[in-house]
Formats: C-alpha cells, sequence, structure tokens
C-alpha cells in the first residue's frame, strides 16, 4: 500500500526497452495501481532510470540484471570509411558493436576531382587531414615546358613546376614561363642559329627573342660570291 503521509504521484517516467537488443527505446508514462500502491509496468518497461551523457554513436542498453544501464557502441545508421582509402566500406555492424580496426565513422572532406587534395587519417588526432596529391595531374618544368616525372601522393608542387600546359611548341618557337602573370608566352626561338651580314661579319644568335635580320645570309659573303 501507499504510504499515506508520502503518496505517491498517480503516474511517473518509466523506460521502455527493445526486447532483442535491450536498447533504450524512450520514456513512458506507468501509473499507480491504487490497491497494489505500486506502479504498473508492461513488457519492456522499468523504473530505473539512466544516467549519464551519450557521445557520438552511442546509446543506453539495459544490463542483463534489469537493474542499471550501460553506454554502448551504436554505428548501425552511419557511415563507414577506410582509414586507407577514405572510402566508403559497407557497414555490417550490429547494436553494441565497436568499430573494426582500420574502419571510421568520421567523413572525410569532399574534394572536387581538379583539387590536387587527398585525404589522410591522422590516428592521434582522430580525424582526416589534407594533404597536396599531384599524382594524378601533369606538371610542367617552368624553365623548359618539358612534362616532369609524376609527384607522389603527399608530395607539394615545386615552385620549379606548373600545373598550366604550355602553348604547342613551333619552328623557332618555344614557350617562356612569366612568373609575374603565372602564364605561357609563345617566343622566337633561334638560339644558335649562326647567320651573316653583307659586310661578312658573323652572328650566333644566343638569346631567346632574338630573330634574325631581314638581310641575313645563311653563308657567309664569301663563299656566296665563290659560288
Amino acid at each position: 500500500m501507499s504510504n499515506e503521509k508520502n503518496p505517491l504521484p498517480e503516474s511517473r517516467d518509466a523506460f521502455s526497452f527493445c526486447e532483442g537488443t535491450r536498447e533504450l527505446l524512450g520514456t513512458v508514462q506507468v501509473f499507480l495501481s491504487p490497491i497494489e500502491g505500486e506502479y504498473f509496468l508492461p513488457s519492456n518497461v522499468v523504473i530505473v532510470a539512466p544516467s549519464g551523457d551519450l557521445g557520438p554513436n552511442q546509446a543506453f542498453r539495459l544490463n542483463a540484471s534489469g537493474d542499471a544501464w550501460d553506454v554502448v557502441a551504436d554505428y548501425r545508421r552511419v557511415m563507414l570509411y577506410d582509414i586507407a582509402t577514405a572510402r566508403v566500406v559497407p557497414n555490417m555492424l550490429a547494436f553494441g558493436d565497436a568499430l573494426p580496426v582500420g574502419v571510421t565513422a568520421v567523413p572525410p572532406p569532399i574534394h572536387s576531382e581538379q583539387a590536387p587534395l587527398r585525404n589522410v587519417w591522422d590516428a592521434n588526432a582522430g580525424a582526416w587531414r589534407e594533404e597536396p596529391d599531384y599524382s594524378r595531374f601533369v606538371a610542367f618544368d617552368k624553365a623548359t615546358g618539358a612534362a616532369a616525372p609524376r609527384l607522389a601522393p603527399g608530395e607539394a608542387l615545386p615552385a620549379s613546376l606548373t600545373l598550366l600546359q604550355p602553348p604547342p611548341v613551333a619552328d623557332h618557337k618555344t614557350p617562356l614561363w612569366h612568373e609575374v602573370s603565372a602564364s605561357w608566352e609563345l617566343v622566337d626561338d633561334y638560339r644558335g642559329t649562326t647567320y651573316w651580314l653583307a659586310d661578312g661579319s658573323e652572328h650566333t644568335i644566343e638569346r631567346l627573342g632574338e630573330v634574325p635580320p631581314a638581310d641575313a645570309l645563311n653563308r657567309s659573303p664569301a663563299e656566296v660570291t665563290s659560288a
């Protein structure tokens, strides 16, 4: 019977749980029986309340004795990722299962296909960090315009390289990189070309952008005369 000096309230909170997994389902109202002086508890309902805070991917589970709640892992409805590849892995976890080794529920950052980045798992921080990844791209030497060897994942782009493709090379033309404008220009390239002037002087071009004059001869005047 209820204590008349301290009568129990007609109803109070109780806590329902799943019969199979024993996970907490929610709060329900139970009512005091005026005859027994006790609260009537339906099946799979207990008076004991869960205590403490839940972290991400955690849930309450009633212990085997039914007198306390344990905090257990609950990854059943989350995406899982391989920490080696950052790719999604099938989620076959049941209620209470811990994460397998090499798997995380932390989603990696999303990059566009054009972004030279990759995601790397930092085990100490329990988080992803971004690293450069130019291994999927062709880089070009700013000094020559030639394609450079592929960079390894995680290797930063050296200052001597660019991802901007130079213009096609033509006869006596070569690409020249301009650092200020970060662009290529196709310039005249007669370096190594030897020519003669009518006065018999011989000249060899050594600088980019220099071209033979309009009256240049491809042989010395003496050879032309003797021919």
